[in-house]
């Protein structure tokens, strides 16, 4: 299972991560990011951030 994940950067600083929804596949997802033109986020194991193993968004901020 997938997630599609959007991350939203605040110019204060502070990040969020914030999962738009769940997909069986990844071809689901990239789709489904594709479709909602999603630029800064991605599609991730759910259970990568579900047992810890998740990257922040501050790891992905390019400001």
């Amino acid at each position: 299972m997938f997630a599609l994940v959007l991350f939203i950067c605040y110019l204060h600083g502070g990040c969020d991560d914030i999962v738009i929804e769940i997909f069986n596949t990844q071809k689901q997802c990239l789709a489904a990011m594709d479709e909602q033109r999603i630029r800064h986020g991605g599609c991730y194991p759910v259970e990568g951030f579900v047992d810890g193993f998740w990257n922040p968004a501050y790891e992905y901020s390019d400001f």
